[in-house]
């Protein structure tokens, strides 16, 4: 039985990772084999509570079943099983506090520059513009954009990254196997189908519950160079993400909003407290002096007077056909026709039913 196999049978007893590898050192610093963890009192020796020293103990006959058994599933769902002890684990999780003890990867995990942006589930059409903008901004530079897969922000930010053909990578708060939330199949396959990845640490079946996210949350800030928060309400889940990658020594970015929006309560905290605050793209640039665009893009666009007019409106802030047809005092049917051929020449974007935004 080789190490890295302890691991993830403890994982599959959905041992916590900080119990699994207190078992594992014990075991390494005391020179005793790996199978042979049923000679041990973990209780006496002060690593484990009797209920989990009473299941490892229960399960020890059924490993070698247990074992195959994961393995099996793994191979036929194409997932691979990483350890802490694998060479090819997540070095930035190797030094965070209370590493994941196994990895199940769901596609290609590749981490060129890594950047988490969490947010609110529930979001406005400003938070949907700001991830779309950044996003769009980092196109032509090798970013990986990691998040949640969650509701609102971060399925925006993976989508967004596809969008760009940005790699992306979805940290999981339910076994990788499982869709949470459901709606989301076709988002989790396209990932997977662009050459990105779908991680967790997570038994293999094992659903989404209250406790698996804030365990999650360790995890996308672990991986990530740094951190953006795009709209977070106070004490939201986004804010504990912020917290982790303070605590693990990630940049934390954060966008201000309107201080009347519950949504911006919690960004606006956070640059309170010592955040970036990310106004533009380049904010998050200057935290890679280094680094070159790889894009050929070439964004002459040939534009008549009067798209030029309406676009250099918008450009200047003017996000809505209502706006610029009063600054204009033209017809809103006049100004509809314009915005349809600058989405037609790749100028700019509709991000909501009546507001648009320009692409460079």
């Amino acid at each position: 039985m080789e190490d890295r196999d302890l691991l993830i049978f403890l994982n599959s007893l959905n041992f916590l990772s900080e119990n699994a590898l207190k078992v594992y050192n014990f075991l390494h610093d005391n020179e005793i084999e790996v199978e042979n963890f049923d000679s041990v009192d973990f209780v006496e020796e002060e690593v484990l509570s009797k209920r989990s020293n009473d299941k490892l103990h229960e399960m020890h006959p059924k490993i070698d079943e247990i074992l195959e058994s994961v393995k099996e599933e793994a191979r036929a769902k194409e997932i691979k099983i990483v350890t802490i002890l694998d060479d090819d684990y997540p070095k930035s999780l190797s030094y965070i506090e209370d590493p994941p003890s196994v990895l199940y990867i769901k596609g290609d995990l590749k981490l060129k520059n890594p950047l988490a942006f969490v947010g609110a589930r529930k979001h406005t059409s400003y938070g949907e513009n700001v991830v779309n903008r950044l996003i769009d901004g980092l196109k032509g530079y090798d970013f990986t954009i990691v998040s949640g897969m969650a509701y609102g922000i971060d399925s925006l930010a993976h989508k967004r990254a596809l969008y760009n053909n940005l790699n992306t990578v979805a940290v999981l708060g339910s076994g990788v196997d499982v869709v949470y939330p459901k709606r989301n199949r076709n988002l989790y396959d396209e990932i997977i189908n662009s050459h990105g990845a779908v991680i967790s640490e997570f038994p293999m079946g094992l659903h989404a519950n209250t406790y698996t996210f804030p365990m999650r949350n360790r995890i996308i800030s672990g991986l990530s160079d740094a951190v953006v928060v795009v709209e977070a309400k106070d004490k939201s889940g986004s804010l504990i993400t912020a917290r982790l990658a303070a605590e693990q020594g990630r940049e934390i970015l954060s966008v201000p909003g309107n201080i009347n929006s519950t949504y911006s309560v919690g960004t606006n905290k956070l640059i309170r407290d010592g955040a970036i605050p990310l106004i533009e793209v380049q904010d998050i640039l200057d935290l890679y002096p280094d680094m070159k665009s790889n894009s050929n893009l070439d964004f002459d666009i040939d534009l008549d007077a009067e798209e030029l007019v309406v676009f250099n409106l918008l450009k200047d802030g003017l996000g809505s056909a209502n706006d610029i047809s009063a600054k204009l005092n033209k017809d809103i049917i006049y100004i509809n026709k314009i915005l349809t051929m600058l989405e037609l020449k790749g100028a700019i974007e509709r991000f909501s039913m009546n507001e648009f935004k320009t692409l460079f």
